[in-house]
């Protein structure tokens, strides 16, 4: 081609990885990747699954009240550290139920594990409608068993999983089933 500059290889890796580095990356594309937590770790009968639904992943299942129980949640690994960057929170696109659901950050603690305890910030949703939702680490509280705990801010960097849930607090009824759509889940720009 008459005027085509002749790039090479080397440099057109070093772009592309560059491009891919700081690309988006969408947590729900796997359903595998997530593992169901419900309250039958303390005795309760809720129940959820997640699927993928079309260009979803969908969390859906029934909160009860029986035994004590009262929480449904999925949760997946996300290591921020070997991502690179930083990030500001989440940014997510929901297709919802009216309910409203947590989305909880899990992070590492000193010594490589994780913390004792998680971060969450809430997020209302609309019956059959796509909502798009920025969660900013401001807006996140430390919990440990539904009880608030004194914890530092999160540091992107520290991020090692991510999860959502609804308690019996969070459903418009509280209890009954719930099903929300998971369109994307991405680190928000700072």
């Amino acid at each position: 081609m008459r005027g085509a500059k002749h790039v090479p290889a080397a440099a057109l890796l070093c772009l592309f990885c560059a491009v891919a580095a700081s690309s988006p990356i969408n947590l729900t594309v796997d359903p595998t990747a997530w593992r169901i937590v419900n309250d039958g770790v303390m005795g309760g009968v809720s129940t959820s699954r997640v699927s993928r639904a079309g260009d979803a992943l969908r969390f859906a299942g029934e909160i009860s009240l029986a035994n004590n129980g009262g929480f449904a949640s999925v949760r997946r690994s996300f290591d921020a550290a070997a991502r690179g960057g930083d990030a500001a929170g989440f940014a997510l696109r929901v297709r919802g139920d009216g309910n409203r659901y947590r989305l909880r950050v899990y992070t590492r603690d000193a010594a490589g594990g994780e913390h004792w305890y998680a971060h969450y910030a809430t997020f209302d949703t609309r019956a059959g409608e796509v909502t798009s939702v920025q969660l900013r680490w401001p807006q996140f509280a430390a919990s440990f068993r539904g009880r608030a705990v004194d914890a530092p801010p999160i540091r992107f960097i520290d991020v090692i999983g991510i999860g959502v849930m609804i308690t019996k607090d969070d459903h418009r009824d509280g209890r009954g089933p719930f099903t929300l759509e998971l369109l994307s889940i991405e680190p928000l720009a700072p």
